[in-house]
């Protein structure tokens, strides 16, 4: 993604639609100087704008990513890419999703196992049990949060 092209692209769509930054600005409800700043290619639109820009200047967002009016089998082309995109990062996400589960068994191991092994005293058995909550609870997080992109794919 070059933000230099975006920005030129964005001025050449805002303008075949005769739309002045003031006008594009106040449609998106943002500053002038943010159209301004896009154009320049020194700032990208907020991720949120994405869409509304797309639609003021009736351009796709790949259109605007890729910085050029594309034809029906780029559009097509690219879609397909997309979509293998999307499902390869979906299989890459399962695949994270083992990790997470032994990071699971690692942190309940360290608080089971290696506390009644290795911990001598009340203190190395404080620090042991610590720590394998808190692998134990970091694989937890993690896991929640690979389910919650895994779904948020599948509902694309």
């Amino acid at each position: 993604m070059n933000q230099q092209k975006i920005g030129v692209f964005i001025s050449c769509c805002r303008k075949e639609k005769s739309l002045t930054q003031a006008q594009l600005a106040e449609i998106l409800g943002v500053s002038d100087k943010s159209i301004s700043r896009w154009e320049n290619g020194k700032t990208m639109p907020d991720i949120s704008l994405y869409e509304p820009l797309c639609k003021s200047l009736d351009i796709q967002i790949s259109e605007l990513f890729y910085a050029k009016k594309m034809t029906d089998d780029e559009k097509t082309k690219q879609g397909e890419q997309s979509a293998l995109s999307i499902f390869k990062t979906k299989s890459q996400l399962e695949t994270f999703e083992i990790f997470t589960e032994i990071l699971i068994l690692v942190g309940i191991i360290i608080t089971v196992t290696l506390t009644k092994i290795l911990a001598v005293t009340a203190i190395q058995m404080m620090i042991t049990i610590i720590c394998g909550f808190f692998v134990w609870g970091f694989g937890l997080m993690l896991r929640v949060k690979i389910k919650k992109v895994i779904i948020a794919l599948e509902n694309q």
